[in-house]
């Protein structure tokens, strides 16, 4: 049946105790970010590298996958704010809300999908911010999820997009990988660099997927000291 998936059909489900996970902080990390005070965390780009689902347009892949870099961009911001202002730490800098990072995308006339590949430093002068920081996901494949964006954003988004309720998925299904990356940008040059590679499955939901991987790159994340 067409259409039958909901928001995070193009979210695939992984376990992260089989991901493989690295990252990188670049040697002159304090001295180039010692007067950052702003960065701003821009729409993920989504890359799906395996075959189109049936009875989807390319129309409404890139809708599904403009909706969960969105999703994705919120789950990344209030993770990078839960822990770097956890216990003894605190952050170093100010993130811009990512409703204003947003807005000021289309009061400047570009788009989610445009600002994937959009140069660094004309982002960060457009958005006003001292870096941006970009995440990348790449799948093999698109499949459907029983879960809905309830947590982040509920679930009438996934029903105005799609228009019919989801089908029941099946527990376990056995995938191929899903690679994420996460990155500081600023004047051109990777500051911070994050990175997993990970088998997957239906196991686990859609929205323990989004804030176990965000999660994951905020506890590395720099700009913080202890309090």
């Amino acid at each position: 049946m067409k259409r039958n998936a909901t928001l995070f059909s193009l979210l695939m489900l992984f376990i992260f105790s089989s991901c493989h996970h690295r990252y990188y902080t670049s040697r002159s990390f304090k001295e180039q970010t010692f007067q950052h005070k702003t960065i701003a965390i821009l729409p993920p780009k989504m890359v799906l590298m395996g075959n189109m689902p049936p009875g989807y347009s390319v129309y409404e892949i890139e809708q599904l996958e403009i909706k969960e870099s969105k999703l994705f961009q919120e789950a990344l911001f209030n993770n990078i704010l839960k822990s770097g202002n956890h216990g003894r730490h605190s952050l170093t800098i100010a993130l811009q809300p990512f409703i204003t990072t947003l807005s000021l995308l289309e009061k400047n006339e570009i788009s989610i999908r445009n600002s994937w590949d959009k140069d660094d430093a004309e982002l960060a002068a457009v958005l006003g911010v001292d870096a941006v920081v970009r995440t990348s996901i790449q799948k093999d494949r698109i499949m459907s999820d029983l879960a809905s964006a309830s947590i982040y954003a509920g679930d009438k988004i996934a029903d105005a997009i799609l228009k019919k309720p989801p089908l029941t998925t099946p527990a376990y299904i056995n995938t191929s990988n899903i690679r994420a990356t996460c990155s500081i940008v600023s004047k051109g040059e990777t500051l911070w660099n994050d990175s997993y590679i990970t088998g997957t499955n239906f196991s686990v939901s859609a929205n323990e997927v989004i804030y176990n991987l965000t999660n994951n790159f905020a506890k590395n994340f720099p700009y913080k000291r202890r309090a």
